[in-house]
Order: C-alpha cells, then structure tokens, then sequence
C-alpha cells in the first residue's frame, strides 16, 4: 500500500470531524454567517484593502502595519476579487470559511505524508493524520476567519521539505509560514540549527551544511526584509504595530504562560485532554541512534515546540478558555500531533511482535474519545461566538452605515466589522490599525475629528460624560467570545447636541 491511500483515509476522517464542529451547535447562530472574533473581520478589511490600493491598508489610500498576517490577507484580497465587487458578507463569509477548511484538510493530507516520509509506516502516518483531524478545536479554528489552518499546514511543509531533504523547499514554506505568522521565524531558526548539526557530524560522506543552511534560511531573510521595509515605509517602525500594541513579558514570564498553555490550553485538544497522549514522547529515547535519524524524528516535535515558546515569549495567554487567545498556539499543534504519532511509533518498535501497534492504536482511541467528548461544546461555541460577534460589533457597523454619512470618521475599539460593514474611514483607539494612537499623537488626534465612537462601556469610562450622549446600544446575550460578560455590550457615542460648532474634546480612562 503506497502512501494515497494512507492520505485519503485520513482526509475522509478529516471530512468527518470539520463535519462534527460544524453541524452540533449550529442552532447556537440563528443568525447570518459570521466570525467568532472581530479580528477576523479586520483581516477581511486589510484582504480588501489590498486589492483596492495594492498595498495593505486599513483606511482607503492610507497604508498600515495592523496586519500581522500578510500572506491571509493575501488569500482574503483574491477571495475578494474572484467573488466581485457587488458580493455580499455571507458570501464572502462563505468563501472565507470553505477555504479555511480546505486548508485544514491540506493539513490533514500533510502530516499523514510528514509522517510516513519519518516512519516509513502506513499505520503511523495514517494515524498522525487522524490526530489532526480529530483535533477539534483545531478543526473549529479553520472555520474562524483566521489564519491558523493556514499557518499550520505551511509549518507542516516546511518540516516535510526537511525530513526530505529538500533544503529550498523546506525554507520557501517556512518564509511563507513566517508571513502567516510572524512567530514562524522561530521555528526556521530551530530548524535550521537542527539541520546544521545533524549535517556535521565528521565523515566523508557527510554533507556540508552550508548549502543546506543558505536554502533553509535564504527565503525568510528575502521575506523578512521585505516585510520590514514594508513596515518602514507605512509607518516608520521596522514591525507591525500589533506588536508594539500587544506585546508583553519577556523570558522571565514564559514559564508561568507556558504552564498556562500545557495546563490551561492544550488539555481542550484530543488527545492532550487525558495528559496520557503526551506519554508518546517517551518514544524519542528510541527514535534513532544516528544523528540523521534523531534529526528527521525531532524536527517535527522542535517545530512545534518553537512556535508555542516564540508565541507565549511575546503574547500572554490572558484568558486561556477563549477563542482569542488559544488560536494564537494552534499553528504549532499539528506538528505536536505527528510528534507523538512519531514517538508511539518508536514504542511499537521498541515492543515488537503483536504489541507493536498498541501504542499507535491507544493514542488515536484516546483522540477518538476525545472528539467525541468535545465535538459538540466546541461547535456551540464556535457558533455562539458567532452569534455574539454578529449582535455587537456586526450590528453596529450595519446600524453606521445607515445612520452616518458616508466618509465620516469614526472611532472604536473593537475596529472590525464596524469599519467593514459601515465602510465609514475609522480610528482604532487601541492602536493596532492606527498607529497614531499608540503614540499619543496629538496632531492626527486633531487631525481626525470623529463624529462618533463605538466604545466598550466595561474597557472606557468617559470622565466628560456631560459632554456625550449615546445614540446606540448593542448588547449580546450568552456571552462566550471571552470570559468577560461585560464585554456584551458596546454603544455609538456622539457629542450632545447644542454644544456650539467646534468639535467636543472628551477624555477617557480605561484601556490605556
């Protein structure tokens, strides 16, 4: 049996579980297609934006570093333009999610041939690839908006390319996992000095690392210049202000986050959730006695490692049970799941005789039970988020659109579908789109005049509320994006009227 049939399999199983966080909780969302984060909508704008001005932005015309995410904005910009200009949200909704998951099935289809290349068995590979399809927050993320699905199965190529020894290949993915998310850069740098010492061992017959090391790395220099240069010019900093806005900690906080994520995080995703999947680990003291062999068996378990410890060195896993925080570490989970299909692997070898598979069988028993345990909850809350998302921040760029004339400036803090739906030029507060705002600047503060701003009343207290008057409220019930109920709710804020023909300066405490 060659490896097609292994793929196949593995995708048909990959079919079934996108199926199984799909269709449980759809009566969560009586409501029109959507995304559980505003962030997705955001990355829709910026896919806009790129096909109308060639270049990312956020408002027409001018060009921002708000996208951590270039090569998804990208995909989202070709979406656009295939679907038309006169295309509807849900169609573009629907679009965005079919590639999302399609995506993930990629993934699937690589990790099951990732590790066969590893293994040189049809029973691991297969079983590696229904480790990713049984992952089912994994599979509810490809429907998200965001760009983990596409992320991951870019990882996954790029360790492939490796453990191929297809140096230039192997890199080309890594940099386009890099301009996916930028924590990929992380894991080429592993995997680049894994390479490099597994290629200088003594011997004549040994290859040079040099060659090996320039293909590896070659393209995420070109790409990583590039998107610094990109960053240069739009704004004057060398990285994206999601950075600047977002970052926090350093190495001295990574292992209480990293804590967070094994304890916190991970345990949601079969078959981590019983902690006895992570046994399979204990097959690396097997998995090879060269250095080659050692090589090929850990790079997927280092890329997966690397991408988790880049993630949690920047960001803080602030609220582990929401979608928001744990998307941020899915990328790496695909490479952590052909890692213990590698290391049960080893343990079969290691038994030999009719217990060779059990090690294999009992972790793809424990994902099995493990979905089916989680494919309901995680698709209700996929879809209530959804729900939530759609009530707040969708309603109130619609109610914008109509209710405010067109090319009026706005301010709010959750600043994506606001700014898609009303289509209305927007300042985002918190900073990540409008960079201005992170810096204090005066000068665009009062360049940029708004009319109305669409706050959360739980994150801003308004200390000139004399001043102000809400035109319209938005509120959600069943609240689950995040674990802050307060959240729900969010209002259009506009100065009183009769206060004269001059703008109204009003002050704010709160977020920042």
């Amino acid at each position: 049996m060659g490896k097609a049939l292994p793929i196949t399999f593995a995708v048909a199983v990959g079919i079934a579980g996108l199926a199984a966080v799909w269709y449980p909780g759809l009566s969560a969302n009586p409501g029109p297609l959507g995304f559980r984060l505003d962030d997705a909508w955001i990355q829709l704008i910026y896919g806009r934006g790129l096909l109308e001005n060639g270049y990312l932005a956020y408002n027409e015309g001018i060009p921002s570093t708000g996208c951590t995410s270039p090569l998804w904005a990208i995909v989202l910009a070709a979406l656009h333009g295939l679907l038309g200009d006169g295309a509807s949200p849900d169609r573009i909704v629907g679009a965005v999610v079919l590639t999302g998951a399609v995506l993930h099935l990629a993934g699937v289809a690589v990790a099951t041939d990732l590790t066969h290349r590893v293994t040189r068995s049809n029973f691991a590979a297969v079983a590696a690839g229904g480790l990713v399809a049984l992952a089912t927050p994994l599979a509810a993320a490809s429907f998200s908006g965001m760009e983990v699905a596409l992320t991951g199965t870019l990882l996954l190529l790029g360790v492939r390319g490796l453990v191929s020894r297809a140096w230039l290949q192997g890199g080309t993915a890594l940099a386009l996992a890099g301009l996916a998310r930028p924590e990929s850069a992380g894991v080429t740098l592993v995997l680049s000095a894994a390479v490099v010492l597994a290629l200088t061992r003594k011997g004549a017959d040994r290859e040079s690392p040099l060659s090996p090391l320039v293909k590896i790395l070659g393209p995420s220099v070109l790409v990583g210049a590039a998107y610094i240069g990109y960053d240069l010019w739009a704004s004057g900093s060398p990285l994206p202000a999601t950075f600047y806005a977002k970052t926090s900690g350093g190495i001295l906080y990574l292992p209480g986050r990293l804590a967070t994520a094994l304890v916190r995080m991970l345990p949601g995703i079969p078959p981590f959730g019983a902690g006895l999947g992570w046994l399979a680990l204990v097959g690396f003291a097997w998995a090879g006695r060269s250095r080659d062999a050692l090589a090929k068996n850990l790079l997927p378990l280092l890329g997966g490692a690397a991408f988790l410890l880049a993630n949690l060195l920047v960001l803080n896993p602030g609220d582990p049970p929401a979608f928001y925080h744990l998307r941020y570490i899915l990328p790496a989970v695909p490479l952590l799941l052909v890692a213990l299909a590698i290391g049960a692997h080893a343990i079969g070898v290691r038994l030999g005789g009719p217990a060779a598979l059990a090690p294999l069988a009992a972790l793809v028993a424990l994902s099995l039970v493990g979905a089916l345990l989680t494919a309901r909850s995680v698709s209700r809350h996929h879809h209530n988020d959804v729900r939530n998302i759609n009530e707040v921040q969708r309603r109130m760029g619609e109610w914008l659109a109509v209710n405010v004339r067109p090319g009026t400036w706005i301010a709010a803090s959750d600043a994506g579908a606001v700014r898609y739906f009303s289509n209305l030029p927007t300042i985002d507060v918190i900073g990540l789109n409008t960079p201005e705002m992170l810096e204090h600047d005066e000068a665009f503060v009062r360049a940029h005049p708004v009319e109305v701003a669409v706050l959360m009343p739980s994150w801003f207290n308004a200390l000139d509320a004399d001043q102000l008057q809400v035109s319209f409220q938005a509120r959600t019930e069943n609240y689950t994006v995040t674990s802050n109920p307060k959240m729900a709710v969010q209002a259009v804020v506009r100065a009183r009227d009769g206060e004269g023909s001059g703008p109204v300066r009003a002050r704010f405490t709160g977020f920042h």
